[in-house]
């Protein structure tokens, strides 16, 4: 058992397009991505999440993953301090050739990121070749396919990092269920 959760085809594909073609309209909210450690070579727009139908019903969607997510792990409610989906998220895209490539875990006990508990990740779209994220200690990768949701543990044992895509752009929603 490796502790990443996915639910496939969670976000629907027609909402990954709107969602994509809605960045490209907005390119003008996007900054320069950036880590504890460097800046990144990607463009990010954070996004609120206020209502359930907001960005193309993406809270639904989480709503009902998250709920997949217990019931597959029920004890992360039982036997953990309460916790919620935080609703700032990220809405990244990759140019060929740029990734994240710095091992990292999302929760490294520093003051703004020690509330962290889980990370998720929505793929926006497939990617052929590369652009997967590689988890070190579970030896996997997963793979980029449009609408999947992924979760798992914010801790270090799961470092990660990005996995280039050659040829191909890459857009994906990353957030955190933190601990209220």
């Amino acid at each position: 058992m490796n502790f990443i959760h996915k639910v496939s085809k969670a976000y629907p594909k027609k909402s990954c397009v709107n969602l994509i073609n809605w960045f490209e309209d907005n390119t003008n909210l996007a900054v320069q991505g950036g880590s504890d450690i460097k800046k990144l070579n990607n463009l990010e727009i954070n996004l609120i999440l206020k209502q359930e139908t907001d960005y193309f019903n993406l809270g639904k969607t989480l709503i009902k993953s998250i709920k997949n997510f217990k019931k597959a792990y029920p004890y992360v409610d039982k036997y953990m301090a309460r916790w919620n989906l935080n609703p700032s998220m990220q809405l990244m895209k990759y140019e060929p050739n740029n990734y994240y490539d710095i091992i990292h875990c999302e929760n490294t006990g520093s003051p703004e990121h020690f509330r962290r508990a889980f990370a998720f990740m929505i793929f926006l779209n497939d990617i052929k070749k590369g652009g997967g994220t590689k988890f070190l200690f579970q030896k996997s990768i997963i793979k980029p396919k449009a609408g999947d949701f992924y979760v798992w543990p914010a801790y270090w044992t799961h470092l990660h990092q990005g996995e280039n895509a050659p040829k191909e752009k890459k857009y994906i929603i990353t957030g955190w269920m933190e601990y209220i």
